[in-house]
């Protein structure tokens, strides 16, 4: 009875609680494994957070032990209640009822399997003495073993949880470090970061992190490939499709705001965090010293370069020089330690060498070192002085003044900074008095010659993407010209009208051709902050931001004659007009300048009686303002605005005395004068510029608080304060069919947010595990003996998550034919190799829908076998579909993986899954033994592969191996975990396809309405949709609860009518860029109509004809759903030609239509 009780109490504890559920997986150790330290074990998988589950990319991170949990002594746990699998089974616990319970998932597959064997198998009574422990919140595990540091009872899922977690910057103590390169950079704290291999700058003393990257030079781009400018190539439908997603490691295939040294790392470690590099040479007052993009490994890379002392050097001379500088002392102790007076001149000349680098290690380049004499270390200094010298290898750099005298250091050419020449910044504000910004960003920008990184490869200068430098061997890649930085030794690279146009003109997306100057400009210097192409007559500048231009060059229909100039003027005849001008007939009051909040109209007449709870109840036609004789709120008539009187205080009334006279953003719109002068300024200087103080004193001394720089009437002060800037002013207004209304309510999403977790707890956690989830180890709960470690995500891996991983960062996104778009896919991504054993390194599966996920990116990690990889082998990604419902076989794709040097391979690939009547490609290979010779879908080589029969695999399906999928799936592979790879049908999952999703089964007919197909969602997606309906035509909703709108379509005899129209739907907002879609509908033989749905809102319909006449159907204001329109398509319903309306119109310039 107790134990009846025991168990009512914990299923009752957990419905009632809402506890989050924490399920391990790959929790059941192998022996003959354990010794490979890079296989995942002990893993939590979890869906990156969502906001828009239409956009947004799919992501599933993998946190994952490093450590085996053998290597623990983890005593029995006598405080849990223990259940046999035999005693769950006479309580009627069903395996999704311990999934509920936060149990291992590899239990619950046992416990799942004895439940399928238990009458039927010799085995069942063995099965049934297993069983799992019922584990009492926060901890989890086998058993119960584990806990998460971050817990918290409040939180309602693990993925929850996570996020908060994430939400708090990461602040690290320690570096993380890439450990499978042997880099040497002069300081055994230091270490690599992988976002600096092949980075284009060294930074190890021996250039092994750019040894190799010449290779990058030689690939060549397909013709829908774009050339990132670290060389790789990505689909050009991934470039700039979205601000938040790179799919170039160095981001270069987005718009990146300036400056753009750093991403935000308040986030999950998702690919836009981790999968990203940050140029050294973005940085506009420092050096940056590293590509990463956490902000905190530069300040930690400085710190640790002067914390390594040379063995050469006393500790009482090492300790003194940081003294005397002030570098990284912490406390006042340490000095008074060896000078109680402050003075450590003496210590200086007693102990220490004539000469000594400072720091130890190379600064910059792996082999440029600051020299300082023991006359700069006795100078007293509040900062580090200037460096005597800069010593560096002479093999790597030159072009500097000859008939200089040269010092050599430790087997170091060392010159004086002023013979290069060279100079140094002082202190300032902006650098802080740090070294860096004082002598590293100088030596950094000014030397760059000296980072060489291609050295006399003459297979690498020899191709298109690289340029030579002159009187030189040495070459750079082409994306490095006229960046403003010196890579070769005499400048050439940066004397931009010199160089040859092919090297330039080839790659448009990274250079810039001046309008202004016959100059071409880096990417990188567009719209950074600088004018680098110069202004043009009118004050614009070529490289600004990009909306700004298009405005004052393009002439824009809704900018025309609204009140503001925009326009830069155009020559038409002899005269020069803009958007302002022949506009006397022109109503300024319309449809897109009504109620804005601006003026167009010169007396605002397009603004009054806007705002429906108007401050001061005034008739009609009326402007309110503040009365500069009362200084309170008044009503102003419309004819006494911009009547050239000043009503109002801040002249309110007369806004073209503030208006930016042409093409600028005005940021003033408050006016003042005195006897002497005028002055516009802002609400916030009203009553500080002197010169409106002085016209409005008795109204500043009545009303303004001066300590809270507000008014005191809050009405006035709303007054002023809801006036619009003319900078606010939107640049380029959306089409509109008047106030557009739409009949559908969106549902708001409330997102339940739990209390936070302290920032000192968080920063605890991120310096023992850094991008990692802190987890305690219960090694003995009656003693409260516990160790910690860490779950890493796939971009690291150690016990502390201080290692950084080699990896593969893939994005996928797919196109069907309309045959496909409602067929449910099942994707499974595989890492393989090209040994016989055709090893599978690393897997993943997902379901995809194209109703669902047509515009989704699915971000996908895969690790190696073995750490490192081995260079010898290649690697692909090797992809199949098979569609989900069926199981039946639709196609697979090979990615191969090139230049294996590299730690991350970034991809990013768009596949077209073949139609269902595409020929499946077969062909004839003996070695295929067991198994059939496939051709992979849009390979150009024709390459092959073996598809194995069940129970076989390896390259040549001649390696056995039983299979221990659910015998209603397919059993595709081997993983290095020796358990099979499933495939499971639609209402399964789980890794031998054993779960039921039961979201589908339990009624069909009431989860998705009027027949439609229930599709359960993916079991790791976060989503408030388990599932989704695959609605019959006519119907659509998220249980297809709607009927779809029809329009039945009938065609006059007089239409010339084709077998197949086009037809477009758009929606129109209020102030956002309308929406269209379109469908093809097929005409039946011999008939002149058709009917067709559309699921969506829309307010404007036409037909596109083969001769490409359009016809009007329908326009409406709001949108009414499940609505039929009938519609006869005539002649009169034809949109014509603008050159059809009227000819004498169309030869006036587009100003003067």
């Amino acid at each position: 009875m107790l134990f009846m009780n025991y168990l009512l109490y914990f299923i009752l504890f957990y419905e009632i609680n809402g506890l989050p559920q924490i399920n391990l997986d790959l929790t059941h150790s192998i022996s003959n494994i354990e010794s490979n330290s890079s296989l995942q074990h002990d893993c939590l998988h979890v869906a990156a957070w969502i906001e828009n589950e239409e956009s947004d990319p799919y992501q599933i991170i993998s946190y994952c032990m490093s450590e085996w949990p053998s290597k623990w002594n983890i005593k029995n746990n006598n405080q849990d209640q223990y259940f046999t699998f035999a005693q769950l089974y006479q309580l009627n616990i069903s395996s999704e009822q311990l999934h509920l319970w936060s149990t291992p998932l590899d239990i619950i597959e046992y416990y799942e399997l004895y439940l399928n064997h238990r009458l039927i198998s010799n085995t069942s009574v063995v099965m049934a003495m297993n069983g799992f422990y019922n584990c009492t919140p926060p901890r989890f595990g086998p058993l119960c073993e584990y806990s998460l540091e971050m817990y918290q009872s409040d939180h309602l899922t693990l993925n929850e949880m996570i996020h908060e977690y994430y939400l708090h910057e990461y602040q690290p103590t320690t570096l993380t470090c890439y450990i499978h390169l042997e880099c040497d950079r002069g300081s055994i704290s230091l270490c690599l970061d992988w976002s600096e291999i092949c980075d284009g700058i060294v930074d190890c003393r021996n250039g092994i992190d750019e040894e190799a990257c010449w290779q990058l030079n030689m690939n060549q781009c397909e013709d829908n490939e774009y050339r990132c400018l670290n060389e790789r190539c990505i689909q050009k439908i991934f470039v700039k499709d979205d601000y938040n997603a790179f799919e170039c490691l160095d981001r270069s295939d987005e718009r990146l705001p300036y400056p753009h040294t750093f991403v935000n790392t308040s986030s999950e470690p998702t690919f836009s965090t981790e999968d990203v590099t940050c140029s050294k040479r973005d940085t506009p007052f420092r050096v940056k010293m590293t590509s990463s993009c956490v902000k905190k490994r530069t300040a930690l890379i400085e710190k640790l370069m002067f914390t390594d002392k040379p063995q050469n050097i006393s500790n009482d001379c090492w300790l003194a020089i940081h003294c005397q500088w002030n570098i990284n002392i912490t406390s006042d102790l340490i000095c008074d330690d060896i000078s109680s007076d402050g003075n450590f001149t003496e210590i200086i000349d007693q102990t220490c060498p004539n000469m000594l680098y400072m720091p130890s290690s190379p600064v910059i380049f792996g082999h440029i070192y600051f020299l300082y004499t023991k006359e700069d270390m006795l100078e007293p200094n509040l900062y580090i002085p200037k460096p005597r010298y800069l010593c560096y290898n002479d093999q790597l750099c030159s072009g500097f003044y000859l008939n200089r005298t040269l010092l050599t250091f430790n087997n170091a050419t060392c010159r004086r900074s002023e013979d290069f020449p060279l100079r140094f910044n002082l202190p300032n504000r902006l650098n802080g008095g740090m070294w860096n910004g004082m002598y590293a960003l100088h030596s950094f920008t000014y030397l760059h010659q000296c980072n060489t990184v291609n050295h006399n490869e003459p297979l690498s200068c020899n191709t298109l993407n690289m340029y030579k430098c002159v009187n030189s061997s040495k070459c750079i890649s082409k994306n490095l010209l006229c960046n403003e930085i010196n890579d070769c030794d005499y400048k050439d690279d940066e004397q931009c009208s010199l160089i040859e146009d092919s090297y330039l003109n080839s790659d448009l997306h990274h250079f810039k051709q001046c309008t202004t100057q016959s100059i071409v400009i880096h990417a990188t210097s567009v719209d950074d902050g600088i004018c680098n192409c110069g202004l043009n007559e009118y004050g614009v500048c070529d490289d600004k931001e990009f909306y700004d231009n298009y405005i004052k060059t393009n002439i824009l229909f809704p900018t025309i004659c609204d009140g503001f100039t925009e326009l830069i003027p155009v020559e038409i005849g002899e005269r020069y007009e803009t958007d302002e001008t022949e506009c006397d007939y022109w109503i300024c009051n319309n449809s897109y300048t009504r109620c804005d909040g601006f003026w167009n109209c010169l007396n605002g007449a397009d603004e009054v009686d806007c705002d429906p709870s108007p401050a001061l109840s005034c008739p009609l036609h009326n402007h309110i303002c503040v009365s500069p004789e009362i200084y309170q709120l008044m009503c102003l008539p419309l004819k006494q605005a911009n009547d050239g009187n000043i009503d109002c205080v801040g002249a309110t009334d007369e806004p073209q005395l503030c208006r930016s006279a042409q093409f600028s953003k005005g940021n003033v719109n408050i006016y003042c004068r005195n006897d002497e002068k005028s002055d516009c300024t802002t609400y916030e200087n009203l009553c500080h510029d002197p010169v409106c103080n002085e016209t409005n004193y008795d109204f500043c001394e009545k009303n303004w608080n001066y300590s809270s720089s507000v008014l005191i009437d809050s009405d006035i002060d709303k007054f002023f304060r809801q006036r619009k800037l003319e900078m606010d002013k939107l640049r380029v207004k959306i089409f509109s069919l008047g106030k557009i209304n739409n009949s559908i309510k969106k549902n708001t999403t409330i997102i339940r947010l739990p209390l936070p977790i302290t920032q000192e707890i968080i920063r605890q956690q991120q310096q023992h595990c850094h991008r990692g989830l802190l987890l305690r180890v219960w090694l003995d709960y009656e003693k409260n003996l516990t160790n910690e470690t860490c779950l890493c995500p796939p971009s690291f891996y150690g016990n502390m998550c201080q290692y950084q991983n080699q990896r593969i960062s893939l994005t996928l996104q797919f196109q069907t034919y309309a045959d496909s778009r409602q067929t449910l896919f099942a994707i499974v991504v595989l890492l393989i190799d090209d040994s016989d054993n055709r090893l599978i390194h690393s897997h993943h599966q997902f379901s995809y829908l194209y109703i669902r996920d047509c515009q989704i990116k699915f971000n996908i990690y895969l690790l190696y076998l073995t750490r490192p990889k081995d260079e010898k082998k290649n690697y692909s990604i090797h992809i199949d579909i098979y569609e989900k419902i069926s199981l039946t076989y639709r196609r697979s794709f090979l990615i191969p993986i090139q230049v294996s040097f590299l730690p991350v391979h970034r991809l990013a690939v768009q596949l077209n899954i073949p139609r269902t009547t595409d020929t499946i490609e077969r062909c004839v290979n003996q070695h295929c033994i067991h198994g059939q010779c496939m051709k992979y879908s849009d390979h150009r080589n024709g390459t092959t592969f073996c598809q194995c029969n069940q129970d076989w695999a390896g390259r040549y399906c001649n390696i056995s191996h039983h299979c221990s999928c659910s015998n209603d799936s397919l059993c595709t592979g081997i993983l290095p975990n020796n358990r099979s790879l499933c495939v499971c049908p639609f209402n399964k999952w789980g890794s031998q396809c054993l779960f039921q999703s039961r979201v589908c089964n339990s009624n069909q007919n009431l989860t998705c309405l009027n027949g439609g197909k229930c599709i359960p969602t993916d079991e790791y997606i976060v989503s408030n949709k388990k599932f989704k309906c695959i609605c019959q035509k006519g119907f659509s909703g998220v249980r297809c609860e709607i009927i779809d709108n029809e329009i039945n379509l009938s065609f006059h005899e007089n239409i010339k009518l084709s077998q197949s129209i086009l037809v477009h739907f758009i929606e129109v907002f209020n102030d956002s860029p309308p929406i269209n879609g379109s469908t093809y509908q097929m005409i039946p033989v011999n008939k002149r109509t058709a009917i067709l749905y559309w699921s969506y809102p829309f307010h404007i319909v036409f037909t596109e004809l083969d001769d490409k006449k359009y016809h009007l159907i329908h326009v409406q204001n709001t949108y009414h759903r499940s609505r039929r329109i009938n519609k006869e398509i005539q002649s009169k319903d034809r949109c014509p030609h603008i050159n059809e309306i009227n000819q004498t119109l169309n030869q006036y310039h587009l100003l003067r239509l």
